[in-house]
């Protein structure tokens, strides 16, 4: 037989191998998409800036500072020529920096971010509080559309109420003197806290600045003495020559730490609707000349807690006293914790972190906790009093959506050694608001049932949310922009019919579809800088916390 015969034949066998093996390859696909893990697009903003929808990408010509923002309203405004006016968070969080258009906005429109989701996680292990989750939404289940994606903040069997931004549970059937902070875990917490300030990004040109503005700028939010911040105050490491102590304070006024966010910017959203934040990170990288004798101090008052975070002298101690009621009234020491410490030698890094979040505080450096000090209040009414401090429980209660949290105050001080201070950063926490449930058809299909008034769930002070066995609540991380438990309304009959499950607000287990494991595909970036965005965004690839 020759060699042609042979090489057909060769040919003919491998024709149905090779079908053979694309059915099987398809079915193992097949299978893997529907066991163990799914591609989903992240649709809209809900999850932001955690999880990116469709979106575009603005950088400041202010300070070159750069911010994905939601793009929809630039769809949902008819007229394509219609200008808007774009904030530079770094600087000021309501004055326009610069302008564009629609269109303009419409033409670098970037797709959602791609997640992959583990199918079968909860077939074998319960679902965790603060796990991002991809489950159908349970007021219309019918539909690829109904993919909601959201993070998982109640769990079953539990009651839940939100106060001042924070989480607060207990078991079913429990006085109100067993609830207890959710706190978060340390990689979920350092996914989630939302940049509020960086001293990589002051402005470029402060004259310009100025005309921006229609006013001398006053400078960065936090004000030196004994710092070197340079002639404009714009000088992005910050030196102090050892000479007497130096000491950072934030100036609200110039930036409030609010839960408003740069995705947002679109987005109307009145002042009054902006609720300060008291759960903030303070960070910077220090070079200090004489390490061993460096003293660095953070204080904070926050929710009638004085707050102490002090490295030095060979140790690292936090403290929380209470704040007094009138000048010269003695402060009382709430709780203390204390570490030996051990400074790096001269040129070596000492990166920073003071953490309060979650009623605790921790002092990190170099990416270590070093020490950790939890507090409480006595009562919910206590924590309410404290974080509206001067109004009682029923001002809270009669209209919580009006009231404003007392907002933080801190400084950062050193003395002993002279140094340069890079990347000083203020961070803030997640911040789950208030809100009102609206009952127009369009926020709660008719045909689920008669609309509910009132606060929306888990935001009651006098009804917590009651959670029954496998009911869930979940929430957006992007709270002031998220349709999610807090203002659902019923359940789809459907859901009622398979599912015996009648609760508003819930996502019962049965539409739980797993939990979202990593971002394999984010959002693509052109290649060229008029060219289409097709090329994903590679330093963006990462395991969703």
């Amino acid at each position: 037989m020759n060699s042609d015969t042979d090489n057909r034949k060769q040919q003919e066998t491998s024709i149905p191998e090779t079908l053979q093996s694309l059915i099987v390859a398809f079915a193992l696909a097949m299978a893997v998409r529907s066991f163990v893990t799914e591609g989903f697009v992240i649709p809209t903003g809900s999850m932001a800036p955690t999880l990116l929808g469709q979106h575009t990408r603005y950088m400041s010509p202010i300070t070159g500072y750069s911010y994905p923002l939601d793009i929809q309203p630039a769809y949902e405004q008819s007229y394509s020529n219609y200008i808007w006016g774009l904030a530079d968070p770094m600087v000021s969080i309501d004055a326009g920096m610069s302008s564009t258009s629609s269109a303009a906005l419409q033409s670098r429109t970037r797709s959602g971010d791609r997640v992959l989701v583990l199918k079968f996680l909860y077939a074998l292990q319960e679902p965790q509080r603060w796990d991002v989750v991809v489950f159908k939404n349970p007021t219309d289940p019918s539909g690829d559309a109904a993919n909601f994606i959201k993070r998982l903040v109640g769990l079953p069997n539990e009651q839940l109420l939100m106060v001042d931004g924070d989480v607060f549970t207990a078991p079913l059937g429990a006085d109100r003197s067993e609830f207890k902070v959710a706190r978060k875990p340390e990689h979920v917490q350092r996914a989630v806290w939302q940049k509020v300030y960086d001293s990589d990004f002051e402005p470029i040109d402060t004259t310009e600045l100025s005309k921006r503005l229609g006013a001398p700028w006053p400078g960065p939010p936090l004000e030196a003495k004994g710092f070197d911040l340079g002639e404009s105050d714009n000088r992005r490491i910050w030196t102090h020559d050892g000479a007497g102590p130096a000491t950072l304070e934030w100036r609200w006024e110039r930036l409030p730490i609010t839960d408003w966010g740069s995705y947002n910017m679109l987005r109307p959203q009145p002042p009054v609707r902006r609720y300060a934040v008291n759960d903030v990170r303070f960070s910077a990288a220090i070079d200090a000349a004489a390490p061993e004798s460096l003293v660095a101090e953070y204080t904070l008052t926050s929710r009638r807690r004085l707050m102490k975070f002090v490295l030095g002298d060979g140790k690292a101690t936090l403290r929380v006293e209470s704040q007094p009621e009138s000048p010269g009234e003695p402060a009382k020491v709430l709780g203390e914790a204390s570490v030996p410490f051990t400074p790096p030698a001269a040129g070596m890094p000492l990166a920073l972190e003071c953490w309060h979040v979650d009623q605790r505080l921790s002092l990190w450096v170099n990416g270590k906790e070093l020490v950790q000090l939890d507090y409480a209040f006595d009562s919910l009414e206590d924590r309410v009093r404290a974080s509206f401090y001067g109004r009682t429980v029923q001002d809270y209660v009669s209209q919580p959506i009006f009231q404003q949290p007392t907002p933080p105050q801190f400084s950062f001080s050193t003395k002993g050694s002279a140094l340069e201070l890079h990347r000083v950063r203020v961070d803030r926490d997640l911040y789950y608001r208030p809100e009102t449930l609206n009952t127009s058809e369009l926020a709660q299909p008719p045909q689920n049932g008669p609309a509910i008034g009132g606060p929306a769930f888990a935001t009651d002070f006098n009804q917590p949310a009651q959670l029954k066995a496998d009911q869930f609540m979940m929430c957006g991380d992007n709270s002031a922009f998220s349709r999610d438990s807090r203002l659902w309304g019923r359940p789809s009959k459907l859901v009622t019919e398979l599912f015996g499950e009648s609760d508003p607000f819930i996502v019962p287990r049965p539409l739980l579809l797993g939990k979202a494991w990593s971002v394999y595909f984010p959002a693509p970036v052109p290649p060229t800088e008029s060219g289409p965005a097709l090329m994903p965004d590679f330093g963006s690839i990462r395991f969703i916390r």
